[in-house]
């Protein structure tokens, strides 16, 4: 999948040079190698250099494209873009397939939230290309302790995120174990959050929300928010494609093949919409694991199955109408997660917390990957948005704590429920990061069982 989502996120400047932003490298962690063209005294400098860098000084690049694995993506990277640019446009004519620059550069990543070392380790590596770890896991079993800490690697080598940025750009993934990058984990990602929250507060109020206000209640979100996102997977969507190819309303539409298919359904013609919705919001197109389960399993969860819908279908038409701030993700199909990893950093969260990324996939292993202590600060936050919009909903912002309250007291039974459709008789690891920069790796039973850790 690496090939699409490179494909999906490269930019191209008026000049053509190939661009990556900094979300983009923050993301695939170890996934992406990536090159500081800069010299020593930028990188202890006050910007730093971006975790888990290799350093090739802009006057030693010759020969460069000789030595870079044609098969691993290379990210350049330098103080504001310049120096990177010039190089990566050289690089591809070269014949490299995979290689950009970091927009923006330093600038960009240290103003985006992210965090730089400034770690003098680099300059003895002066010139050195370093292989990718290569981990292998045991599939056929339960994963291991040794396999989690070989996974995570060296805490100083993975991306960090300030909590502020998760709020604005840096969305929280869902739980799922299929993606490639670096994820905040959360039941459902951003969507899922939206119908817990929605859910809590119809719970407050004592009464549904009606379409309309869910619409507008989504938008204001988005609004406040930013960055939001939902997932399918490659199964849900072929799927889709399938039936809204034998569907004969659509038979004018004039779309040739499932690819054609899958563009069309980033815009469809305005009066096909609410046909198309009515395909999309069916359980077995929705390629997210916690919310279809949500739409089958009323009684588990006791969320009403039209509020699913009704946020899945206000986030839909709001990427219709050119929210680009909207994602959505496709993931490969089939689920081979074999642990559950419950990340956590040592005290108390605030704006400046820093909040590791921890990729679900690696190598050919899965995981499950929540941030439960993430999930409960923006669901606060996601709180005090919807205690604001009291046009729309009868709530008064003092309210906002104990609304947060509910959500997260929701939060927490919903993860339970969904790991216990899809995780049970799992591994569960508690991952705490801690100030001084170490990792401690405690194992805390098993999915389902009497001593699951609340």
């Amino acid at each position: 999948m690496y090939r699409l989502d490179w494909l999906a996120s490269l930019e191209r400047s008026p000049a053509g040079v190939p661009m990556h932003p900094p979300t983009y490298v923050a993301r695939q962690g170890r996934g992406v190698r990536v090159i500081d063209l800069r010299e020593a005294d930028e990188l202890l400098g006050p910007l730093g250099y971006v975790p888990g860098s290799d350093w090739v000084p802009q006057g030693s690049c010759d020969g460069l494209a000789a030595r870079l694995d044609a098969k691993r993506p290379v990210i350049l990277v330098s103080g504001a873009g310049e120096r990177s640019s010039v190089l990566a446009a050289r690089l591809e004519q070269a014949g490299l397939e995979f290689v950009a620059c970091m927009r923006g550069g330093m600038l960009a990543w240290v103003s985006g939230g992210y965090r730089s070392t400034r770690d003098p380790e680099i300059l003895q590596r002066r010139g050195q290309l370093r292989d990718a770890p290569r981990l292998t896991m045991d599939l056929d079993g339960e994963l291991t302790r040794a396999e989690i800490e070989a996974h995570i690697g060296d805490p100083s080598e993975l991306q960090w995120v300030k909590l502020a940025a998760v709020l604005l750009h840096a969305h929280r993934s869902c739980v799922d174990g299929r993606g490639d990058m670096g994820v905040i984990g959360t039941p459902g990602g951003d969507v899922g959050e939206l119908v817990l929250a929605l859910h809590a507060l119809e719970r407050f109020l004592g009464c549904r929300l009606e379409p309309e206000t869910v619409d507008a209640l989504v938008e204001r979100v988005a609004d406040a928010m930013g960055n939001l996102y939902m997932h399918t997977d490659t199964q849900a969507r072929d799927r889709l494609i399938a039936t809204l190819m034998d569907d004969p309303r659509l038979s004018t539409s004039g779309v040739e093949g499932p690819l054609a298919w899958w563009r069309w359904l980033a815009a469809p013609p305005e009066h096909l919409r609410p046909l198309v919705l009515e395909h999309l919001l069916t359980a077995e197109h929705v390629g997210c694991g916690h919310l279809r389960l949500m739409l089958e399993h009323r009684e588990d969860y006791g969320v009403r199955p039209d509020l699913v819908r009704e946020v899945i279908s206000a986030f839909t038409n709001l990427r219709w109408r050119g929210a680009a701030q909207l994602e959505l993700v496709v993931l490969p199909g089939g689920h081979d997660e074999a642990a559950v990893l419950d990340v956590h950093v040592e005290g108390d969260l605030h704006g400046t917390s820093a909040i590791p990324l921890i990729a679900p996939r690696c190598a050919e292993g899965q995981m499950f990957v929540n941030h439960p202590q993430v999930a409960a600060y923006v669901r606060h936050e996601l709180a005090a948005v919807l205690s604001e919009q009291t046009d729309l909903v009868a709530i008064a912002p003092p309210d906002r704590v104990s609304l947060g309250e509910i959500i997260d007291l929701l939060g927490e039974e919903q993860v339970q429920v969904t790991l216990g459709f899809l995780a049970r008789g799992l591994p569960i690891f508690d991952v705490q990061f801690r100030r001084d920069g170490s990792v401690q790796i405690i194992e805390a039973g098993h999915v389902g069982s009497d001593a699951l850790p609340e």
